[in-house]
């Protein structure tokens, strides 16, 4: 096969052409596509003049050349420093065809991906802070999930008094959730989530001074967990919208930093959660909800200390009930279209939400009345609650890792849909040696799909719009495992726990099968 004379700059050199910008052009990192070593043949040397001048100007570009394109680079100095010129094959690719951008984000295999920029001290010092103050608060609220429950089950006995509760703290959480983006807007995100930390320290304070004061019941219960529930909506929301404040879009930023969130907020989960059942067991649920108040104290204290620039953006502040309320409905409203406008967020809210309804579910229902009704030991609560965290963290730990390795959600949303089958453990067995590891395996899927769908939806949506949407879908979720709990406290009350078990089961294995159809709709 012939060699043919390679089209470039440098294979007809002449003196009247030898100048410095050309030369630089030539020797430049975009001049340098193709790793391949091209073939030389000896053609008439170019003066001795512009030989220099042109190894000059490929010395001041060596630093910029990657790694890749140094065989490239050696044969092109080569040519240079001896006047010879490159020729390639008929058939193969130009090796000297320069791209218009050398910074193309189609990058060939050879070329490693650009990492992120390593965030500024002021930014880890603030990630530093989300996290202890996220693992202190989650430290005091593993309480309320196990502690009111037994308050409901202990002191006005039935299933659906826990049930009614669980509505009622869901629909609060909704409504409520939806104010988060206008507070957003008029105030700082982390003055926002540190006042509503603070209010839901006060209110388990007050609840716990009721109850001391023998006046609990349920007219005096319900208003409390409705504004417990509430402030948890804008707590929630808040919390999720701050990452991107921090760090941007950067899609691998924000899966690292929910990770590692998510695991020092599970580890505090799995010490909350024993340190809970053993106050139940040895001073009964009231009291063991007396760790909260100070640990949202402290936590509230360090989001206080965040500091985050403010979305660029933002509306007004507008004065008067009738603008709060009418802006109140807007953010609804902007929130679901930007959920629901999109295709792709549809299948991601629906693979988002649907798991989020069955863990909560799980956890703040299932367990409690399993514990109680089928292993007839309310402690053992505990023991499956920290199971549950304890695979979070694992799951938290296990994206951290595999993160880069797998990227996009679409994998991860497939394992967690299989994942929500071991649920039907609970029906088969009271054997807590067999029971843990099955929930610890079925929590690991979900929080790694859920971390991984999070981390998309902060990436896919702009940071004045985030708190729009997430509160748009966690309202959808919190209502969602609203009327499903009111659903199964029904069927919990009208057959025993051990039959109905079967047909929640059954249903978990059909959200199962939607969300595995919503994995195959997320591939890029």
């Amino acid at each position: 096969m012939s060699l043919t004379p390679l089209s470039s700059p440098l294979s007809a050199l002449t003196p009247a052409a030898a100048a410095a910008p050309a030369l630089q052009a030539a020797v430049s990192p975009a001049s340098i596509k193709s790793v391949a070593v091209p073939r030389i043949e000896a053609v008439k040397p170019s003066p001795l003049s512009v030989r220099v001048e042109a190894a000059s100007a490929l010395t001041k570009a060596l630093p910029d050349i990657p790694l890749a394109a140094a065989p490239a680079a050696a044969a092109q100095s080569f040519s240079l420093l001896t006047g010879e010129a490159l020729t390639r094959r008929a058939d193969s690719p130009a090796v000297l065809a320069a791209p218009a951008h050398f910074d193309s984000p189609f990058l060939s295999a050879a070329t490693p991906a650009p990492r992120s920029p390593a965030p500024s001290p002021e930014t880890s010092k603030n990630v530093r802070r989300m996290m202890v103050g996220t693992a202190v608060m989650k430290s005091g609220m593993e309480t309320i999930t196990l502690s009111v429950p037994m308050l409901a089950l202990t002191a006005f006995g039935g299933i659906s008094a826990v049930a009614g509760l669980v509505v009622v703290y869901g629909l609060s959480q909704a409504v409520f959730a939806a104010m988060a983006g206008g507070l957003a807007d008029r105030f700082s995100a982390r003055k926002v989530l540190a006042g509503a930390v603070l209010a839901q320290a006060a209110l388990v304070g007050t609840l716990i001074a009721v109850g001391a004061l023998g006046a609990l019941s349920m007219p005096t219960l319900i208003p409390l967990y409705l504004l417990i529930g509430g402030v948890t909506g804008v707590i929630e929301t808040t919390r999720h919208s701050i990452p991107t404040l921090l760090l941007g879009q950067d899609e691998a930023a924000l899966k690292k930093y929910n990770a590692k969130l998510h695991i020092s907020y599970e580890v505090a989960g799995v010490i909350g959660a024993l340190t809970a059942g053993a106050l139940i067991a040895f001073v009964g649920p009231l009291w063991s909800l007396a760790i909260q108040p100070p640990a949202f104290a402290l936590a509230a204290w360090y989001f206080w200390r965040v500091r985050h620039p403010l979305p660029a953006g933002g509306p007004p502040a507008k004065s008067g009930a009738l603008a709060k309320v009418k802006d109140y409905f807007r953010d609804i409203k902007a929130g679901a279209k930007l959920v629901m406008g999109d295709g792709r967020m549809r299948w991601l809210a629906l693979a988002f939400v649907l798991p989020q309804i069955v863990h909560r579910v799980f956890e703040n229902l299932l367990i409690p009345v399993f514990a109680k009704t089928v292993l007839e030991n309310p402690s053992a609560s505990a023991w499956l609650l920290t199971a549950s965290n304890a695979g979070e963290l694992a799951g938290a730990a296990v994206l951290l890792r595999l993160a880069a390795r797998f990227p996009g959600s679409h994998g991860w949303v497939k394992w967690g849909a299989l994942g929500l089958l071991l649920t039907w453990a609970l029906a088969f067995s009271t054997s807590l040696p067999l029971l843990l590891p099955l929930i610890l395996f079925s929590s690991l899927t979900w929080a790694a799909s859920d971390l991984s769908l999070r981390s998309e939806v902060q990436r896919s949506v702009s940071e004045k719009e985030q708190p729009r949407a997430i509160s748009f879908l966690y309202g959808a979720f919190v209502i969602g495992s609203s009327l499903l709990s009111l659903a199964l406290g029904g069927l919990l009350g009208a057959m025993p726990a051990a039959v109905a078990l079967y047909w929640i089961c059954g249903g978990f294995s059909a959200i199962a099968l939607a969300v595995f159809l919503a994995s195959r709709r997320l591939k890029p």
